[in-house]
């Protein structure tokens, strides 16, 4: 998998490897969990002619998005099983990523977010 997530004590850190990090023009990306309002497991579709500073294209998006008139960071090949993290504006109003084991990772961040 192009992401490697790293549960720190008091923020997850995503690391983008290989292409992915190329596409999306980032190679790390720090999320504290203070900043987290709600995780879930869904999907996320972004229209390919989105204003962007990343890739899109073959549904791969990768990169910073713009939604509804706020920034999202994006990254991912299927627009299914995604983990959609609700931010308090953190530069991101949404961090949306593809992993292995989706369900697991949102709980994983929830029992952080929740301590």
């Amino acid at each position: 998998m192009a992401r490697k997530l790293d549960f720190q004590e008091d923020q997850l850190v995503i690391h983008f490897t290989g292409m992915t990090s190329v596409a999306a023009l980032k190679s790390i990306l720090e999320v504290p969990y203070t900043a987290i309002k709600n995780v879930s497991v869904g999907s996320f579709d972004i229209p390919l002619l989105n204003f962007r500073v990343g890739t899109s294209g073959f549904g791969v998006r990768e990169g910073r998005f713009l939604v509804d008139g706020k920034w999202c960071f994006v990254s991912y090949e299927k627009n299914s099983n995604l983990v959609i993290m609700e931010l308090d504006d953190q530069g991101f109003s949404k961090v949306i990523f593809e992993t292995d084991g989706p369900e697991n990772v949102k709980d994983e961040i929830l029992s952080k977010v929740k301590q």
